[in-house]
């Protein structure tokens, strides 16, 4: 059986992220493996155009984003399971696809578990953009848990 040391997990905090947690942290227990929660805020300074007097609003933007984004990674996993996973937060700023390829060359991750779709809904018939990119260029295997949608 293949053992899966290191697990990457980006998330955007929506329903399908956090089900695909599920799986990320039972793959985690039964492997003892060490989990990345992975968030990546997207690079709003080349998306959007600014002058030099907004500049430092841009910055603020991003500095708020990360403060607020590691605090949420930290409530993602129950304490109680922290005790028993070895979790690390990571939170990097660029293009979400580029971000989790690099971060799972640069972590040596075995597997990355994510999310089919993303909070901005479904762009392709079966996988978000982000996760078919990964999919392609990955070095490692990706696993993606089918979401159960429920109608409203």
């Amino acid at each position: 059986m293949i053992k899966f040391r290191r697990i990457l997990f980006p998330t955007d905090f929506s329903p399908s992220a956090l089900h695909a947690l599920d799986y990320a942290i039972s793959l985690a227990l039964e492997h003892d493996s060490r989990i990345f929660l992975v968030h990546v805020i997207e690079d709003i300074g080349f998306n959007t155009p600014f002058t030099l007097s907004s500049f430092p609003t841009t910055l603020e933007y991003h500095h708020g984003m990360e403060e607020k984004v590691k605090l949420e990674l930290e409530k993602v996993i129950a304490p109680q399971l922290k005790r028993q996973i070895n979790v690390e937060e990571v939170v990097v700023k660029g293009k979400p696809f580029v971000e989790v390829i690099r971060l799972a060359k640069e972590k040596d991750a075995d597997l990355i578990v994510m999310a089919t779709h993303s909070q901005t809904g479904v762009r392709h018939s079966h996988l978000g953009s982000t996760t078919e990119r990964v999919v392609r260029k990955a070095s490692c295997s990706v696993r993606h848990p089918e979401y159960q949608f429920v109608m409203p």
